[in-house]
């Protein structure tokens, strides 16, 4: 329990990563006000930046539990992983696979027919191009979710520098 509230203040104190949340949150409420339905193509922005912002919150919550290190260190006694930079990039699509390709899409499944919208479930078997949307939120967010890990990557090494 105390490490679940190490991660979630972690999180919640970063202004940057609330600020992130909020900024998904108002890209998510004017595409289903306004946007969805004159641009479907819009769908793909908040589904990258979901997966960035994931990504973002999946790191650094896994950070300040040190829980990248302690893998390396465990995984690297059977030549898995050799250092903290590959953690962390599994941590980050990890995260975001697990919230944003679960919670997010059977929230979607369950929630839409409250809202009266229908859901684009990515849950519905064989994938066809008639309920393909599910599988392409999924694979954005996890382009959000790489972009995320290299664009952090570089700044580490600008810092390093």
């Amino acid at each position: 329990m105390h490490q679940a509230v190490t991660v979630i203040r972690s999180i919640a104190t970063d202004t940057r990563l609330v600020f992130y949340g909020l900024l998904l949150l108002a890209l998510h409420i004017a595409g289903t006000l306004f946007l969805y339905r004159r641009i479907p193509e819009f769908d793909n922005i908040p589904h990258i930046w979901f997966g960035y912002v994931l990504s973002e919150y999946s790191s650094r919550g896994a950070a300040s539990i040190d829980l990248q290190t302690r893998l390396t260190k465990r995984l690297r006694k059977h030549d898995l992983a050799t250092n903290f930079q590959q953690m962390d990039f599994v941590v980050r699509l990890a995260g975001f696979l697990l919230i944003g390709g679960l919670f997010w899409e059977l929230a979607e499944l369950f929630f839409s027919p409250l809202l009266g919208i229908k859901p684009d479930s990515f849950f519905a078997f064989p994938i066809t191009l008639q309920n393909i949307d599910g599988a392409l939120d999924v694979a954005t967010g996890v382009i959000g979710a790489t972009l995320a890990f290299l664009i952090a990557t570089k700044q580490t090494k600008e810092k390093a520098e």
